[in-house]
This record gives C-alpha cells, sequence and structure tokens, in this order.
C-alpha cells in the first residue's frame, strides 16, 4: 500500500508533467529505478512548515520532450534551456506536493531549483526518505523523492514506517 506522502508525490508528480509539459506518466515498479542511467537530476529545498527537499531525476528521453513542450518549441532546446525547464517542473512538483502533505495553511519558502549531484536519491546527513515513486512516460521515465529532516513531523512518519519495513 502507497504512503500519504508517496501518494501524494506521485500526484502532484503526474499532475505537473500532464499540465506543464503535456507528458502523460503512468506508474511503474520502483525496483531498480536507483540504478536507472538519468540524464538530469534537480533539487528543491523547502524551509517552514517542515524542511526537506524534493528531487527529480529524469531519462534522456523525457529531458528534450520537456522542454520542448513548456517552451512550444518544435525543435529540442539547448541542455541549458532543457535543464532549467527540468528545475522549474522540480519547483511546480515541490509547490504542489507540500500543501496535499501537509494541508493548503502550511507556509512554505522554496529555495531556487539547484542540480542534485552524483547521488541524487541518496538521503543527505539528517535526512529521511519521505516519499518515492517512478513513473514511465512514452518519452522515457522520471523518478522522484522527497526528503525530510529531522525534526520535520513526517521525518518521524518515515523513519518510523523504514524501522516497521526493516
Amino acid at each position: 500500500m502507497l504512503q500519504p506522502a508517496t501518494t501524494s508525490l506521485f500526484q502532484a508528480a503526474t499532475s505537473t508533467f500532464e499540465s506543464l509539459a503535456l507528458l502523460f506518466p503512468e506508474p511503474c515498479s520502483i525496483e531498480g529505478a536507483e540504478f536507472m542511467p538519468l540524464a538530469a537530476a534537480f533539487s528543491v529545498t523547502y524551509h517552514g512548515a517542515g524542511n526537506g527537499r524534493v528531487v527529480v531525476g529524469v531519462t534522456a528521453g523525457v529531458l528534450p520532450a520537456l522542454a520542448e513542450n513548456m517552451l512550444g518549441s518544435a525543435a529540442a532546446p539547448d541542455q541549458q534551456m532543457q535543464r532549467d525547464a527540468l528545475g522549474e517542473l522540480v519547483n511546480i512538483v515541490t509547490g504542489n506536493v507540500l500543501p496535499l502533505i501537509n494541508g493548503a495553511a502550511a507556509v512554505f519558502k522554496l529555495d531556487a531549483p539547484t542540480p542534485a549531484g552524483d547521488e541524487p536519491f541518496r538521503p543527505r546527513d539528517g535526512e529521511t526518505q519521505a516519499a518515492f515513486t517512478r513513473l514511465q512516460m512514452d518519452e522515457g521515465e522520471a523518478i522522484l523523492a522527497l526528503f525530510t529532516q529531522v525534526g520535520d513531523p513526517l521525518h518521524h512518519d518515515a523513519r518510523a514506517i523504514a524501522l516497521a519495513g526493516a
């Protein structure tokens, strides 16, 4: 059974890919997702009613399609525009998922999107992975994760879920 944070991340990601990029994802197994070769991965860190970050990584086919559709371009934009489009998508997913998990009254500050690094889906010190999902589209795949910081109420829920499964 999907946990509420994972369900919320899936819903926010699906609606954002559909409405912003005209890409139509479907759920797929998360099995082996950590070994999937990614063309790019970006994260957005958030602060306020909770603290953490959202990470989105995409395969090579998704990146140009994302930028083309967001910009209404007939040809693939350059690499920088493709990466900027992914950063904007992560920003919107983050802004959409946080109210689904924390309620509409919760207030957050989002940092600017940044490249997620070499191991984008590995928790950093003081983090727990609260949600993880994988989307499949005709153009390729996307992996998304929500990490929470120690002290965040969702962090404690995620830790309890992880311990129960161990």
